[in-house]
């Protein structure tokens, strides 16, 4: 075998390995069967409220990116408000004397979205609604601001942790997959691994045992 074909048959197997990878970690894995003991105990960061119509999950994200992002940004934004305060801050090329209120409007404008963002990953909260058939899932950065997402189910429902598209450190990272009546949701890619894990097994307890083979054949739908 020449130099060009042994080249060109390692390129094919690398390829076939990296697409078994993704293959694999796109199809997920099913979380772990919680005993009588698990639900009974539940987890320290996960509440349960229940009603007549279903029951309903919360967690706060609450990330260590997001509190340092969250403290950089107040320090940051302090400084620049005394900066201003002093006359001695330089906005839109021209140094500020005397400020006005508008000075300080503006520059609290301008760090909206990065406190918006600190918000999303420390306080921002996902609460996940269980009925006979729907899953909701609500992810609030603040009150009345965020995303709904609704998954209508019918007699089987899958659950599993899988690859979404999230990364961290450049590495993919599972999130909590719901699949039933041929499409599919899913959210907390960011969530601490345990929580997830448990996450996914409480809705795997309340529908009951779907099917394990060719779990999660649907095609992922996009995320805003």
């Amino acid at each position: 075998m020449g130099l060009r074909e042994e080249f060109l048959a390692k390129f094919a197997r690398l390829k076939a390995e990296a697409e078994a990878r993704q293959a694999a970690i796109e199809a997920g894995r099913l979380p772990r069967k919680l005993t009588d003991d698990d639900l009974a105990k539940g987890h320290p960061k996960v509440s349960v409220v229940s009603d007549f119509q279903g029951v309903t999950y919360g967690v706060r994200l609450g990330t260590w990116f997001g509190w340092f992002w969250l403290i950089f940004t107040c320090v940051h934004c302090a400084a620049l408000f005394y900066g201003l305060s002093r006359g001695s801050l330089q906005m839109n090329g021209r140094m500020v004397e005397q400020p006005d209120w508008w000075h300080f409007a503006l520059l609290a404008l301008f760090y909206v979205p990065f406190f918006l963002v600190g918000f999303a990953f420390t306080v921002a909260r996902y609460q996940v609604t269980l009925t006979d058939d729907l899953v909701t899932v609500r992810w609030r950065i603040l009150p009345y601001l965020g995303w709904t997402w609704r998954l209508p189910v019918g007699e089987t429902v899958q659950v599993c942790l899988a690859f979404r598209g999230s990364r961290e450190n450049k590495k993919p990272i599972e999130s909590v997959v719901i699949a039933s009546l041929g499409k599919e949701t899913h959210f907390g890619a960011f969530l601490p691994a345990d929580v997830k894990e448990h996450l996914a097994g409480l809705i795997r307890d309340y529908y009951g045992e779907g099917p394990a083979a060719e779990p999660f054949l649907v095609s992922p739908e996009p995320r805003r």
